[in-house]
C-alpha cells in the first residue's frame, strides 16, 4: 500500500483529533481554500480517497483494540460497578445532587434485576387461541381490554438467571 503524502497525513491526524471536522483538518493541515465550502469539498474529497479511509480506519480500529485491553485489565465486574454506584450516591449525596442519587440507584436496581425497564420486559407465550375468534369477538375482546379493570391474569416475577413465561 502506497503511503500517504505530507498533507494527507497530517489530515488524517487532524481529522481524528478535532472531531472529525474536515473542512477544519483540511485547511489547517496546509491545504489551499478559499472559503468554508470549498475547504468543506476538499475534506469530503480526502475522506473518499481510499488510502486515507484506509488510514483512519486503522487507527480507530487500534483505538478500539487498545480500549478493550484496558478494560480487561481494569476487570470491570458487577461488584466493582455496584460500589461505584455506591461512592457515586454518597458524593452526590454531600452535594445534594438528588436526581444523580436516584439515577444511581434506577441503575442498581437495573443491574441487581430489581427493577425492570419496560423496554427490556421480555414476555413469551403463544397467543394461538385467538386464531378460533371471529373478527368481532376479536374486536369485543380488544374493547374490553382497554378497561382498566378488564384485565385478569397470572404474574410471575421474573428472575435474572431464568426466563419465566407471564
Amino acid at each position: 500500500m502506497q503511503e500517504l503524502t505530507a498533507k494527507q497525513a497530517k489530515f488524517v491526524e487532524l481529522f481524528l483529533t478535532n472531531g472529525e471536522n474536515r473542512s477544519k483538518a483540511y485547511r489547517d493541515s496546509g491545504y489551499k481554500c478559499s472559503t468554508e465550502q470549498t475547504a468543506y469539498v476538499g475534506g469530503s474529497k480526502l475522506l473518499s480517497n481510499g488510502k486515507v479511509l484506509d488510514k483512519i480506519l486503522a487507527i480507530k480500529a487500534e483505538s478500539i483494540a487498545k480500549k478493550h485491553n484496558q478494560a480487561k485489565r481494569i476487570n470491570i465486574d458487577e461488584q466493582w460497578l455496584l460500589a461505584e454506584y455506591i461512592d457515586t450516591i454518597q458524593l452526590a449525596k454531600d452535594d445534594k445532587q438528588y436526581n444523580v442519587v436516584k439515577a444511581s440507584l434506577d441503575s442498581i436496581g437495573k443491574l441487581t434485576g430489581l427493577m425492570v425497564d419496560r423496554k427490556e420486559l421480555a414476555v413469551s407465550g403463544e397467543v394461538s387461541h385467538l386464531a378460533s375468534l371471529d373478527t368481532q369477538s376479536l374486536m369485543n375482546a380488544l374493547t374490553q381490554a382497554q378497561q382498566p379493570e378488564a384485565i385478569e391474569a397470572e404474574f410471575a416475577v421474573i428472575d435474572s438467571d431464568q426466563e419465566d413465561t407471564i
